[in-house]
C-alpha cells in the first residue's frame, strides 16, 4: 500500500475533482493525505481524508515586498537588481515559503504526489525531496503540434472548420500567444515584478530540475512541463482528434458525488417543491450555474430571464454565488427561481438543459448526468476551447454571451430541448466516461508505487 499525496489549490472546482481522484486511490488500496493551499480543512476532513494545511502561495513579489531600498530611477533600481542579485533570489526564496513547503512535505513522508499542475513552487520542492509525482490537470492538450490541428485552449476556434479554423489561422494564434508570453516576462523584468518567477528557477536549477524542459507560460501558468507525466481530468475522445505528446495521458472527468450532502431545509424544500412541479405539470427544468471563480454576468443573467418569461412550460434556477444579491433581479417570473448557492448534483439529476460558462467541472457533471448544455463562455483561461469542444460533439450549443440576445437564447435553448440529437450525444458520452471510471487510477502511475500496494 503506497502513502500517496494529493496537493491541490483548493478553488471549488478543483476540490471536488481532486477529491473523487482521493476517494477512487483510497478504494484501490491506498492510503490518502490531502494537501491544500487554501483553509479547505472542515470540506476534506468530513470526506474522511486526512488532511494537512499548506502555507497560501506568494503570486507576486517586487523590490517593495523584499524589503530593499527602492532607488529613483529605472536605471538605478537595474543595477542594483543586477548587483544584488544572489541576495535577492534568497530573500524571494525565503519569503515564498519554499522551506516551510519542504519541511511539511519531510514530514508527512508520502511515497508519491499527484499535485496540481500550477503549483509551481511544490513541484520544485518535490523535486528537491526527490519524492516521485505526477502533475493533475483539470485542462485539455494545450501544445503546439500534431500538424497544428490543436488551436491554444483559450480560443474558440473549431480545427477545419471555415477559415477561422484553418491551420494558417491555428499558427498565427500560437505565434500570438507565445509572443504575448514573451512580452509578459520582459515587462516583468523591466519593472521588477519577476522575482518570483526568477527565484523559482533559481530554487529548481540549484536542486539540479532539468530547467531547460521548462516551458515559460503566463497563461495562467508561469510553466509548463512537457517532460513530467500529466494527468488530466478529461477524455481524450472530447478533445479535437491530434496526438497527445507522450507524457499528457487522460484519466477521465472526475466527479464526486458524495459532496454537498448537508444543505439547508429551506433550499432542500424549494427543490422539492421545484421538482415537483416540474414532474406534474410535464415542464422542462433549466439550470443555469454560475462560475465560482468571477461575479457572474448580471447583464447576461438579466437576458437569460427575458429569454424565459414568456416560456410558462420551463422552469429555470439560477445559482448567483455569493457575489451578487438576490435584489438585483427585479420583476422575476413566477417560474424563475434564484438561489445564492444549491447541490448542484442534486440539480442537474433533474434537469434537462444546464447553462454554464464553460468551467471543465460543470461539463464534466453534465456529461455524468447526461445533460445536454448551452455554453456561454465566460471566455476565461480555457473556457473558450471547452465551449468548442463541446459544440464541436454536439453536445450543446455555444453561444455569446456578450451578443446574443433574449430572443436568440431562447431559440438555443428551445432547439436543445426539441431536437433529439444534443441528448443522444450526451448518452454517447456518458458511456466514454462510464468506461473510463470503470478502469484504475493506479494502471497509469508508476510502476514502484503499485508494487507497494502489493506488498
Amino acid at each position: 500500500m503506497a502513502h500517496i499525496a494529493i496537493i491541490m489549490t483548493g478553488l471549488t472546482g478543483n476540490l471536488h475533482a481532486s477529491l473523487e481522484v482521493a476517494s477512487r486511490l483510497e478504494n484501490e488500496g491506498h492510503t490518502i493525505t490531502y494537501l491544500a493551499v487554501r483553509d479547505v480543512k472542515n470540506k476534506v476532513e468530513n470526506c474522511g481524508f486526512n488532511y494537512v494545511a499548506l502555507p497560501e502561495i506568494v503570486y507576486s513579489l517586487q523590490l517593495k515586498d523584499l524589503n530593499f531600498p527602492l532607488k529613483s530611477s529605472w536605471f538605478n533600481r537595474k543595477i542594483f537588481s543586477l548587483k544584488n542579485k544572489k541576495t535577492i533570489l534568497k530573500t524571494s526564496e525565503r519569503l515564498l515559503n519554499l522551506n516551510q513547503y519542504k519541511n511539511i512535505l519531510e514530514k508527512t513522508a508520502i511515497d508519491f504526489a499527484i499535485i496540481d499542475q500550477e503549483l509551481h513552487d511544490l513541484i520544485f520542492v518535490l523535486f528537491a525531496l526527490k519524492t516521485p509525482f505526477a502533475l493533475s490537470s483539470s485542462w485539455f492538450s494545450n501544445r503546439m503540434g500534431s500538424g497544428l490541428k490543436l488551436p491554444p485552449i483559450r480560443t474558440d476556434m473549431i480545427p477545419r472548420k471555415g477559415l477561422v479554423g484553418n491551420s494558417l489561422n491555428i499558427l498565427f494564434n500560437w505565434i500570438k500567444i507565445k509572443l504575448k508570453v514573451k512580452a509578459r516576462i520582459l515587462v516583468n523584468k523591466l519593472s521588477f515584478k519577476d522575482y518570483r518567477r526568477q527565484a523559482l528557477l533559481n530554487y529548481a536549477k540549484t536542486n539540479g530540475f532539468p530547467t531547460k524542459k521548462i516551458v515559460a507560460s503566463n497563461l495562467p501558468d508561469l510553466f509548463t512541463y512537457p517532460h513530467i507525466q500529466t494527468l488530466s481530468m478529461t477524455m481524450k475522445e472530447m478533445d479535437f482528434k491530434h496526438k497527445p505528446y507522450k507524457n499528457f495521458k487522460y484519466y477521465g472527468p472526475m466527479v464526486f458525488e458524495s459532496r454537498d450532502k448537508n444543505y439547508s431545509k429551506d433550499i432542500s424544500k424549494s427543490l422539492v417543491e421545484i421538482f415537483s412541479n416540474k414532474l406534474k405539470e410535464n415542464k422542462k427544468l433549466i439550470f443555469c450555474s454560475v462560475s465560482t471563480l468571477v461575479p457572474g454576468d448580471i447583464t447576461f443573467l438579466n437576458k437569460l430571464i427575458e429569454a424565459v418569461r414568456i416560456k410558462k412550460e420551463w422552469l429555470l434556477i439560477i445559482t448567483l454565488g455569493d457575489k451578487i444579491d438576490k435584489t438585483t433581479f427585479k420583476n422575476l417570473p413566477d417560474h424563475v427561481f434564484l438561489f445564492n448557492w444549491v447541490p448542484q448534483l442534486e440539480v442537474l439529476k433533474n434537469a434537462d438543459i444546464n447553462i454554464n460558462h464553460a468551467g471543465i467541472n460543470s461539463i464534466n457533471e453534465c456529461i455524468h448526468y447526461k445533460v445536454p448544455m448551452l455554453i456561454y463562455s465566460g471566455k476565461n483561461f480555457d473556457q473558450n476551447g471547452c465551449a468548442a469542444r463541446v459544440h464541436y460533439h454536439g453536445m450543446g450549443i455555444m453561444g455569446d454571451k456578450d451578443n446574443d440576445s433574449p430572443e436568440q437564447i431562447s431559440q438555443k435553448i428551445s432547439r436543445i430541448l426539441n431536437e433529439s440529437q444534443f441528448q443522444n450525444k450526451m448518452n454517447d458520452f456518458h458511456k466514454l466516461y462510464q468506461k473510463y471510471r470503470d478502469k484504475k487510477i493506479s494502471d497509469i502511475l508508476p510502476n514502484s508505487i503499485n508494487q507497494k500496494s502489493k506488498l
